[in-house]
């Protein structure tokens, strides 16, 4: 008897696995999905036609941008509950936050270069497209904007009607709704303190292993609570800001999103209502393909500052061209600082770049009334000059990969009037006229 049930159950095993196997292999579930699939079943749309409105999907493994087969893989980007609308997300009291449940965080498609972004909508065409990056905080419980007090001790400030700010109330920490206190601190959760070491700068509680139940020490005022709550949600902070603009239209009722050229691996809301996951061609060929990999980076900052905060470098800016649009504040204060221009109308000096990462010098030219805008001419090694165009007293230079070595800058229409350049590494020159 015991014989026969062990050949059923190997029979039952041998099948379910050649099916699986089937499965990935005829396009119904791509092999990265198909092991996603325990955490949510993913839904394969075949026919474009079958694409709802009013909603971004990826086209897996597509060929060209001609849909005339039946027998394509769609998969759609969901919308995902957050703790701030996203049109609020820079007003709200805490931080911009996504709870994606681990129930369902296998239903988080993945964008590859190989893929495509499409859109869908009978009436309009958004006018940008925002890809708002997320900061991946692995699994949590469903709180978020914990803050410290002077003492070191991690709270919430929620209880003035907003709590659902700072508490996912569909997660079972919503049983933290109804304490009536200022503020709910957090003392201890799993028997370990909660501080700056497992605290995110987003306020997120991390090092938390997924599903997993805690206890969670809390006090009201000096009144003591414990809770039962688990580590199910898979967190999300706002993290980088891409406005794209780039789309072509498709003969099949919906349009490709432009997918930015140096989009990098990461996670990204698009207009606060897609979710995905991105892989670069670097990461690509590691990615395990579920919903949680460790062993990438999907944090890897794309925006640069420099020392005082300031933008230096944002990909989604135009690169190499005039008049870039950039803000970068604050220009050097008092008058010994910066020579006054020798009476000339150029400026010549060079720069030697070592490195091949991104690189941004902004010049700082004081303002003269009714003087012609200032340019400047920027020699690379190779010797193909570029010129960029004053604009609000300022020139940005924002070059995505330099050549390694000397490049040479010229400012021109600069008579009586004095100019400094920050760059990228940190250094400032003060410049004279020739």
């Amino acid at each position: 008897m015991q014989k026969k049930i062990l050949i059923v159950i190997i029979i039952v095993a041998s099948v379910l696995m050649i099916a699986s196997v089937v499965l990935s292999q005829t396009g119904i579930l791509d092999a990265g999905e198909a092991q996603a699939a325990g955490d949510g079943t993913i839904e394969v749309i075949k026919d474009v036609e079958e694409l709802e409105d009013g909603c971004f999907y990826i086209w897996k493994n597509c060929k060209g941008k001609k849909i005339d087969a039946k027998d394509n893989e769609f998969i759609l980007c969901p919308e995902e509950r957050s703790n701030i609308d996203y049109e609020d997300r820079e007003d709200g009291g805490a931080k911009y936050t996504v709870w994606v449940d681990s129930s369902k965080d296998g239903l988080i498609p993945t964008l590859t270069s190989s893929d495509m972004l499409l859109y869908k909508s009978k009436k309009t065409i958004p006018d940008a497209f925002d890809f708002a990056r997320l900061y991946e905080n692995g699994y949590s419980i469903g709180v978020t904007s914990l803050l410290p007090d002077e003492g070191g001790h991690y709270y919430i400030n929620a209880y003035n009607g907003d709590i659902d700010e700072y508490v996912n109330l569909k997660s079972d920490a919503g049983e933290l709704d109804g304490l009536n206190a200022e503020r709910l601190y957090f003392d201890k959760i799993g028997g370990v303190a909660v501080d700056e070491n497992n605290v995110s700068e987003a306020g997120i509680i991390t090092g938390l292993k997924k599903n997993e139940q805690y206890v969670c020490e809390l006090y009201t005022g000096t009144y003591y609570q414990d809770y039962m709550i688990t580590s199910n949600q898979h967190t999300f902070t706002g993290f980088e800001d891409f406005e794209c603009r780039g789309y072509s239209f498709l003969h099949s009722s919906c349009i490709s999103v432009d997918i930015p050229e140096w989009l990098c691996t990461g996670y990204y809301y698009l207009n606060g209502e897609a979710l995905f996951r991105y892989v670069d061609d670097n990461d690509v060929a590691i990615y395990n393909g579920k919903p949680y990999d460790k062993n990438i980076d999907w944090n890897v900052p794309l925006i640069k500052y420099n020392d005082m905060g300031q933008v230096i470098y944002d990909p989604s800016q135009p690169v190499d061209e005039e008049s870039i649009a950039i803000e970068v504040e604050g220009e050097p204060e008092g008058d010994e600082q910066v020579p006054e221009v020798a009476g000339g109308n150029t400026a010549t000096w060079t720069y030697h770049i070592v490195g091949d990462e991104a690189f941004c010098a902004v010049v700082n030219v004081t303002a003269l009334e009714n003087s012609e805008p200032a340019y400047l001419f920027v020699t690379p090694p190779d010797g193909e000059e570029v010129s960029y165009e004053e604009k609000d007293n300022q020139i940005v230079v924002n070059i995505a990969k330099p050549q390694e070595g000397e490049y040479t800058f010229r400012i021109e229409n600069i008579t009586g009037r004095k100019f400094s350049v920050l760059y990228s590494t940190g250094e400032t020159y003060y410049g004279e006229g020739e």
